[in-house]
């Protein structure tokens, strides 16, 4: 329990100062102090089991945990080798859906739109061109963002710039994440630091329909924004060139590189231009699942060997109690009451190993995730249906 407890604090540490070998070391630590603490808590935790059967509802259940609690070097060893399994597995399935869910927040914040079309203007029929790029197979949804070529003038310098006019609700449904808009409001300019304007600096835009003065926020993703009302007061009413946004499903890498082709066709002819984003994010995501196959792989590589282990140390445990085995039979318990009684035990123990390992695994992954990629905006994200499965895995591995 010291070392447990001294590895935990130095997990701690380095996870505050994102020193991946600190933290790695606090985490040896705490696997060791929990395999040396294993006894006592395989004790006390199929002890607390066992009387759950001790008012005789469940005799099998409380006879599984007096043997095992008798015996608790066996039970040790025989849970340890789940134990670390389980952890190894937790630890770096915590790890994977931690960088694949920020990886693709952050993908999403940097790139929101998967494919925008420029160069609309006044004189495009937006009508028409809306209803070919929704009728093509994978789009999900488009919305026409305005585009003004207004005047800039901070501190008495004045620059030309680009400014879109958003309309939060009307884009919610087409981009992919709207962090950065959450300020956006008829006094503000949301800029992206590219533009060299510091966050609350007061900027002036002037458009044919007059002049504003609004507050810089710098927050990015996209580009220089304002809200539509204030669009409104710079253009004075006048039409002004415009960029399409376009949804495409999530379908895979091959899927999104398509609906990018078949938009790039569609506008064909049309002095417009097709950028897309969704290929990539769905590459990655494709990258990312072959890596968390080849891990499943290597953990249930591992699981096998645990399953050996448990099946030698199972058939010991057997032989060891020929004379106990016998008494039972010989008082009336029939062959398929030993099997509960031994698949019981092993039961527990894979269920006792396999939850410890679980809930030292997902904090040391995330600790470790924290350490290494914390500056990088990764957050944790625990992956609860993948830890389910790996215990439904480890019981099931018990049973057999």
């Amino acid at each position: 329990l010291v070392v447990m407890v001294g590895g935990a604090a130095v997990t701690v540490m380095g996870t505050l100062a994102h020193n991946l070998y600190l933290t790695v070391g606090g985490g040896v630590l705490v696997a060791l102090g929990v395999l040396a603490a294993l006894p006592l808590l395989m004790t006390a935790v199929v002890g607390l089991i066992g009387r759950l059967g001790a008012s005789g509802r469940y005799p099998v259940l409380h006879l599984a945990a007096r043997n095992l609690v008798r015996n608790p070097g066996r039970s040790t060893a025989t849970a340890a080798t789940l134990l670390i399994g389980v952890m190894v597995g937790s630890a770096l399935a915590v790890s994977l859906f931690s960088f694949s869910s920020s990886y693709q927040s952050i993908l999403a914040q940097s790139s929101p739109v998967d494919i925008t079309v420029l160069g609309v203007t006044p004189q495009t029929d937006t009508a028409a061109l809306t209803s070919t790029i929704r009728g093509i197979d994978g789009v999900q949804s488009t919305t026409v963002v305005p585009l003004m070529d207004l005047t800039q003038t901070v501190d008495g310098r004045s620059t030309q710039t680009q400014v879109i006019a958003v309309d939060t609700k009307a884009v919610t449904p087409v981009v992919r994440s709207t962090k950065g808009l959450e300020d956006l409001d008829d006094s503000t300019l949301i800029v992206g630091q590219i533009y060299d304007v510091p966050d609350g600096t007061r900027v002036t835009l002037t458009g044919p329909g007059g002049s504003v003065e609004l507050t810089a926020r710098v927050r990015e993703g996209w580009g220089a924004a304002v809200t539509t009302a204030t669009a409104a007061r710079l253009t004075g009413g006048q039409a002004t060139n415009a960029i399409m946004w376009v949804r495409t499903t999530d379908e895979g890498s091959a899927q999104a590189q398509a609906v990018e082709t078949a938009v790039r066709q569609a506008v064909r002819g049309q002095d417009l231009m097709v950028n897309g984003s969704a290929a990539g994010r769905s590459t990655f995501s494709a990258t990312l699942n072959q890596i968390v196959a080849v891990t499943a792989l290597v953990m249930g590589s591992a699981l096998v060997i645990a399953l050996s282990g448990l099946a030698n140390t199972t058939d010991v445990s057997v032989l060891e109690r020929t004379r106990e085995i016998g008494v039972l039979r010989a008082t009336g318990t029939q062959r398929g009451g030993i099997r509960r009684l031994i698949t019981t035990e092993a039961t527990l123990l894979a269920g006792v190993g396999g939850v410890l390992g679980m809930v030292t695994g997902t904090a040391l992954g995330a600790a470790c995730t924290l350490a290494a990629l914390g500056d990088g905006g990764v957050s944790v994200a625990v992956p609860y249906l993948p830890l389910a499965g790996i215990l439904a895995v480890t019981l099931a591995v018990g049973v057999l």
